[in-house]
């Protein structure tokens, strides 16, 4: 039955097929679509091998973006199958993963109409020039895990404003949160604009997850989709009918974990929230032809700890080139682009040598007062290949007592079109808000490849490899395969 329902999704995917002439996403230039908004279907239909959470599967899906008019609906199912052909339960069994199906829903197109919105999957987030919203996005541990979010934009002659919502589904949560940013600007004389943001995360432990609801997030839950278990010991004992003399017989040989449940920390009932706001101030200082020059400057205050600016602060594009240049400065307990996008990451985590979680605005007491520059460039060489890069370097003290806060993010990708039988080829790097470069797999990282070979014209193959890391042990070091998250994805989509 369950293969059966499978190949009516693939078959239903190749039904829509056409012969659209093949454009580029207007939210993300790396994804490829079919067809412009006058088409009827655009999308993809999804089969082959996913590993999640270590696991593999067998992915059979279909990703559509149905445009009527101003109106963008985009769907994605997906059925994960196991090697004993089971498909899996955790993403069909609550009525939010039903919702999870549609992609987004989006009404214009960012930057490109006078009004803008967009609900379900987000893949770069930014609010005015960057200081507290810094490219948040809300998918960065698909398909594992997806967040349903909201970003939406308005531009009016005198007036313009933006929303960003991280993730619907926290507030239907034990405990609820939400991140939420907002900008609002003004034109006050001519092309002089101010500009005023807001954003809050009203409870980071929101990070971490519990698919059981057992109080134990995923990250220590030995079993984390089965609220009777948390820790070998605790499965071993109802196994054994809570002979605890024989478990501990075990533990003594060797041949269990003696771990307990209530050895572990359950995530706080309490909230842990962070507020940040803002404002900037920016005006295009030459207009031509050839280059187009803005001066900005902006600042903006942690509540309860530090602030920070940047100024002066110069943003040029001239030809292929489009460079930033910003002298930044805080008086300690401030992090520039603090819901960048490796957010979700930071959020919260398991400290095993505290054996308590740890938030991101619990790591702001130990910054000091800093300064130093911002660097960023994004080049695309006539169509050839698309290079972007940025670079923070910001110190405080000087000889020994000098430390450093650094973040460096990079992206190269190649024109698919100029190379016979390729889909895609593109690689990133990102890094934020680190101390030493020597150590380039930490916490705050992501990094990872996608390349992509067209069989035909109608089929490709597609290698996706993403990694992130985490620092189970808490020795301040990522070793061991367990260190590692892995995401896999080998696709066959058929473009329709």
């Amino acid at each position: 039955m369950k293969k059966a329902f499978c190949m009516v999704l693939l078959i239903l995917a190749l039904a829509f097929y056409g012969q659209d002439e093949e454009v580029q996403s207007e939210e993300n230039p790396n994804v490829l679509q079919t067809g412009g908004e006058e088409s009827m279907y655009n999308g993809t239909a999804v089969i082959g091998g996913v590993t999640i959470d270590g696991k593999n599967y067998q992915q059979i899906g279909m990703r559509l973006d149905i445009p009527i008019g101003k109106l963008g609906i985009g769907v994605d199912i997906q059925l994960l199958i196991d090697q004993e052909g089971n498909i899996r339960k955790e993403d069909w069994d609550e009525f939010s993963d039903y919702i999870d199906k549609i992609y987004y829903i989006r009404w214009g197109r960012k930057r490109r109409d006078p009004f803008y919105v967009k609900a379900g999957g987000l893949d770069y987030t930014y609010l005015g020039y960057n200081i507290i919203v810094d490219g948040y996005s809300n998918m960065v541990e698909y398909p594992a895990y997806k967040r349903l979010g909201m970003e939406m934009a308005f531009e009016g002659e005198k007036y313009g404003g933006e929303l960003l919502i991280n993730n619907f589904k926290e507030l239907f949560t034990d405990n609820p949160g939400l991140l939420l940013g907002m900008r609002g600007s003004y034109k006050v004389w001519g092309d002089l604009e101010v500009g005023a943001t807001f954003a809050a995360d009203f409870n980071e432990y929101n990070g971490l997850r519990d698919s059981d609801g057992d109080g134990y997030p995923d990250v220590i839950d030995r079993y984390p989709n089965d609220s009777r278990y948390v820790t070998e010991y605790d499965y071993w004992l109802d196994q054994a009918d809570n002979n605890s003399s024989f478990v501990d017989d075990a533990v003594g040989y060797g041949l269990l974990d003696g771990l307990k449940r209530e050895d572990l920390p359950q995530i706080p009932k309490d909230s842990k929230q962070t507020t940040i706001y803002g404002f900037d101030i920016g005006y295009p200082l030459y207009k031509g032809d050839l280059m187009n020059i803005d001066v900005y400057g902006q600042w903006a205050k942690i509540n309860g700890f530090g602030s920070g600016f940047s100024a002066p602060a110069f943003r040029i594009k001239t030809g292929p080139f489009i460079f930033r240049a910003e002298y930044r400065r805080t008086d300690g307990e401030f992090l520039f682009g603090y819901f960048n996008p490796t957010y979700e990451l930071q959020r919260a985590v398991y400290d095993a040598g505290k054996n308590d979680f740890v938030t991101k605005q619990d790591r702001l007491e130990s910054i000091p007062a800093l300064s130093g520059y911002f660097v960023g460039m994004h080049f695309n060489a006539w169509g050839f290949f698309t290079f972007s890069a940025d670079y923070q370097d910001l110190q405080s003290g000087s000889g020994e007592e000098v430390k450093a806060v650094k973040s460096l993010k990079g992206e190269f990708s190649i024109n698919e079109k100029l190379i016979p039988k390729l889909a895609a080829a593109r690689a990133y790097y990102m890094q934020n808000n680190v101390e030493d470069f020597r150590r380039w797999r930490t916490p705050d990282t992501i990094m990872g490849y996608e390349l992509g070979y067209n069989l035909n014209e109608e089929v490709a193959v597609f290698f996706d490899y993403r990694y992130t890391f985490q620092d189970r042990n808490g020795d301040g070091k990522i070793k061991g395969k367990d260190e590692v998250i892995k995401t896999i994805s080998i696709t066959t989509r058929v473009l329709f």
